[in-house]
């Protein structure tokens, strides 16, 4: 169990990934730039040299290509927003300086992620039988929502009889992709799906993910399901699969969020026309497209000026529901591939299997249809993981690869 010391530094980058108190009040940006460079320097201090130097070549990589990106976009579309320029860049530095952190500390960052998203999802239960009742805490400047700082309180969405657990952040299904990715370090650290020494967090885990309600959340789950039967089943494909398959399609037909809510959304897009303004994932990624073909290499900015210049009714946050084609139309094509690129090598440093690193790839990009989670530095710190982490095994962990050798060797 990590202390307290080797937990913060991650419950607080968690914090700036999408908790409102933090993320969304009129003191957030002042908050951003004050914890940044504090722990910036920090770790300037504290650190190895050698880790430094290590990190030093990708960050300037990666802000010569924002700057080239940002340029462009002055010269070509005449604005560019620099506070929220600024504001990536600092979330940026936030998720390698906390990785360099840990690195320092011979903490595994990984292990520091399932630990905390745990202990968050354990800590959200109460909470989240509490909200049935009502919302309780601080106003968070939305209708209807709460915060209580460790726990995002909503009333029930319309159509829903119950309120869903939206851990501390901004709204259920965010924090069911957070603890997808827990499940996906997991299975990185045993390099493959499977529970292996973290048999005590996987089941709170679960607990959590279900009580979100998330459509994508239970569609990704399924996924997890059927790679985790494949993966450690002789008769995987003959029994285990087809097992999943009838519960997915089960869930899919009897539970009103997921057949209804993805039923709606398509029948939205079918309807949609250029000048329509949409906020669902499907009608967001059509509405997307448009900006992508116009600036595919630089994207269209951040800014409401340059990014939504073709729906001028567009004057404010329209809560966009996709952050893969919102992510791409803000920023280009290229970027967007190198980030995925960065998520591929990473997951096949740690795992040392192809099949692992592209399933979970392949689900990294379906939480990515769902949520903005690349505005945030958990997500932003995949550019930096390659090439900076060093995994750092605890002793179940060591104990439980050499059986999984000794089984797939001699087995």
């Amino acid at each position: 169990m990590l202390s307290l010391r080797e937990n913060l530094p991650m419950f607080f980058m968690l914090c700036f990934s999408g908790n409102p108190m933090v993320t969304s009040q009129s003191y957030s940006n002042s908050l951003l730039i004050g914890y940044t460079v504090l722990l910036l320097f920090y770790v300037f201090f504290v650190i190895d040299l050698q880790i430094f130097k290590k990190s030093l070549g990708i960050f300037i990589g990666l802000l010569l290509s924002f700057s080239v990106i940002v340029f462009s976009q002055r010269i070509i579309l005449g604005f560019v927003s620099y506070p929220g320029v600024l504001g990536i860049i600092l979330k940026t530095i936030l998720g390698l300086a906390t990785l360099l952190l840990y690195q320092n500390q011979k903490v595994d960052f990984l292990d520091a992620y399932i630990k905390v998203m745990t202990f968050l999802a354990i800590l959200s239960l109460p909470f989240f039988l509490l909200n049935q009742f009502g919302v309780y805490g601080l106003d968070t400047g939305k209708s209807l929502t709460k915060s209580l700082l460790i726990y995002t309180s909503f009333y029930p969405f319309p159509g829903e009889v119950v309120a869903r657990n939206s851990g501390m952040f901004w709204e259920p299904g965010a924090f069911s992709g957070y603890l997808i990715l827990a499940l996906l370090f997991i299975a990185l650290k045993n390099r493959k799906f499977q529970i292996g020494p973290y048999r005590k967090e996987i089941p709170w885990i679960l607990i959590g993910l279900l009580t979100t309600m998330s459509t994508t959340g239970f569609i990704v789950l399924g996924v997890i399901i059927t790679i985790n039967s494949l993966q450690n089943y002789k008769f995987g494909k003959l029994v285990f699969m087809p097992i999943a398959i009838i519960i997915m399609y089960y869930s899919y037909y009897s539970l009103d969020f997921m057949k209804e809510k993805i039923d709606y959304q398509y029948s939205l897009v079918k309807n949609m026309n250029e000048n329509d303004v949409s906020n669902t994932r499907m009608g967001a990624f059509y509405m997307d497209l448009k900006y992508i073909k116009s600036q595919p290499i630089i994207g269209n900015g951040l800014h409401i000026k340059t990014r939504f210049r073709f729906h001028h009714n567009v004057t404010g946050d329209i809560g966009h529901g996709n952050g893969m084609s919102n992510f791409m139309a803000s920023w280009g094509i290229p970027l967007f591939l190198f980030w995925l690129f960065c998520v591929f090598k990473f997951a096949l440093k740690v795992s040392r299997s192809y099949w692992t690193s592209f399933s979970v790839l392949f689900i990294i990009i379906l939480l990515l249809q769902g949520e903005q989670f690349l505005n945030y530095p958990v997500f932003l710190s995949f550019f930096f993981l390659p090439f900076v982490y060093q995994n750092i095994l605890s002793k179940k962990n060591k104990i439980h690869l050499i059986k999984n050798y000794f089984n797939i060797n001699f087995g």
